[in-house]
């Protein structure tokens, strides 16, 4: 038995993105979704997401001028997701890479079903962390960040493929 779900992005489904503290501000910004599956099996699960990055949004323009450089200077237009891991019966963790021009992140994300008890399926909230390494943040006062992690979350209506 084998179900495919794909993300419904007609409800414009966004990602949040948070880091920590860099210094005196951390970055909250939301990428939209662009597309998204879903495809769990007996024993696996595969899950893809794909955002727009040059549409993130931050709530301060500062921020917001330093996140359209990073997108423009790494040719980072779109940020592609693709993980596998177990299928289970409440739950899923998968991990794999988000690949965005020439950045590659590991990432683990924890999958839950959380629509209506009729359909549990309709929305699924994914929440996990990365670890970026290294990254110059073109701001005054920051430059480069040598340990910039960040944190994800969000909940996406899906349907049926």
């Amino acid at each position: 038995m084998s179900e495919q779900w794909v993300v419904h992005d007609v409800d414009g489904g966004h990602v949040r993105l948070r880091s920590g503290r860099i210094g005196l501000v951390s970055i909250d910004a939301t990428a939209p979704v662009v597309g998204g599956s879903l495809s769990i099996a007996e024993t696996s699960v595969t899950f893809t997401l794909k955002l727009a990055l040059e549409k993130l949004k931050t709530g301060n323009f500062l921020l917001q001028a330093a996140a359209r450089s990073l997108v423009t200077s790494n040719n980072a237009h779109e940020l592609d997701y693709e993980g596998a891991g177990q299928a289970s019966e409440i739950g899923w963790s998968v991990a794999g890479s988000a690949v965005g021009g020439p950045i590659e992140v590991p990432l683990a994300l924890a999958i839950t079903a959380i629509g209506p008890s009729g359909d549990p399926m309709a929305e699924i909230d994914i929440a996990g962390s990365a670890q970026v390494g290294r990254v110059h943040i073109p701001l005054p006062g920051l430059g480069t960040v040598d340990d910039f992690g960040f944190d994800v979350e969000a909940k996406l209506a899906m349907r049926p493929a």
